[in-house]
């Protein structure tokens, strides 16, 4: 039989039939991306995973596509790896102090590289390159890494003492951003040559929180603050970590090598998506089923279900109608991801 292209025009559907189809929960089997693989991150449409092993790859959820990032093992940093060394098949040396340590194969799934973004989709055949952050186990400090993805080998960020927290791409600007721990800024021009082009901007603003992402609005550069408080779960007396609020900021450049965060009150019609995936802002109007005006987040940081849509106006948290409440999932949950699907 032939296959034949169906052309819809959304805009002839009734808003209450659009919001069916927006409410209807899809599920897709990825065994791809199961357990012992721990997903690094998301973006253009693909899932960023790595295993057991040193292996690195993207995935297309929906086409199934792989590509192979260059491995664990060829990070910078890394002196050997070998899996005859149980229990410390990695040795590490510090960025900072040059102390070598090991690692075995969990803690550098787990822990070693806390999030990767993408400049463009690894499979279009124009060049692309990964992004991301590392962490110290020595330190609790993070540094900048990146890779051509058709390479075998990542290459340190020449930046010292910036302790990211989150990273993003500026498509039309061909920049990488990343904030820190204070709220300082830096834009990284990436080439197949390296990092070419590197500016930090100070922050001027202490703004209090627990963690901070970085988003594109409008074409704006937006600074998102998480804060957190602690509660015991009662299955396992353990402290968790829960939301409890989010602020909006947007970059002003104070003077030059200087950024000052002003308040945003408001979105308006726009919805941003945290997490381990790349940060993401979208229009609701154009996405039936979305609310405007909202930060819709998952568990980036403890591994304990914190999932959920906060109202910036109202000042509340409501749960995602698609997420089973705490109480009928599994002790080991894995932390949700956002994904913008790409057929290609």
């Amino acid at each position: 039989m032939a296959n034949t292209e169906i052309q819809v025009d959304w805009s002839e559907i009734p808003d209450d039939i659009l919001l069916k189809i927006a409410q209807t929960l899809h599920t897709l089997s990825l065994p791809e991306s199961s357990y012992p693989r721990r997903i690094l991150g998301s973006c253009h449409g693909n899932l960023i995973l790595t295993t057991g092993t040193p292996e690195v790859f993207c995935l297309n959820p929906l086409s199934k596509s792989k590509v192979f990032l260059p491995p664990l093992s060829a990070l910078p940093g890394v002196v050997s790896f070998r899996f005859s060394n149980v229990g410390r098949e990695y040795l590490i040396q510090d960025q900072l102090t040059g102390q070598i340590y090991p690692l075995e194969l969990k803690q550098m799934r787990d822990d070693f590289i806390r999030k990767l973004v993408l400049s463009s989709p690894p499979s279009n055949g124009s060049p692309s390159f990964a992004f991301g952050i590392t962490t110290s186990f020595l330190y609790k400090t993070t540094e900048l890494v990146f890779c051509n993805t058709s390479e075998d080998h990542w290459m340190w960020v020449p930046v010292s003492n910036f302790t990211a927290e989150d990273v993003i791409y500026n498509e039309s600007k061909g920049l990488f951003y990343a904030v820190n721990h204070v709220g300082d800024v830096g834009s990284f021009r990436v080439g197949v040559e390296g990092v070419c082009d590197i500016t930090i901007w100070q922050s001027v603003s202490l703004i209090p929180c627990d963690l901070r992402y970085l988003v594109l609005f409008n074409g704006e550069l937006m600074l998102l603050t998480r804060c957190l408080e602690t509660e015991v779960d009662i299955r396992t007396y353990c402290e968790l970590y829960r939301t409890v609020g989010f602020e909006v900021y947007r970059f002003c450049e104070f003077e030059p090598g200087c950024v000052c965060w002003e308040p945003v009150r408001s979105l308006g019609d726009g919805v941003v998506f945290v997490g381990e995936s790349a940060s993401l802002a979208l229009s609701a109007s154009d996405f039936p089923g979305c609310k405007a005006n909202c930060v819709y987040f998952t568990d980036d940081h403890c591994n304990s279900n914190d999932v959920g849509v906060f109202d910036l106006e109202e000042k509340c948290i409501c749960s995602l109608p698609c997420f089973p409440d705490d109480e009928s999932l599994p002790l080991y949950w894995g932390s949700p991801i956002w994904i913008t699907p790409n057929p290609h």
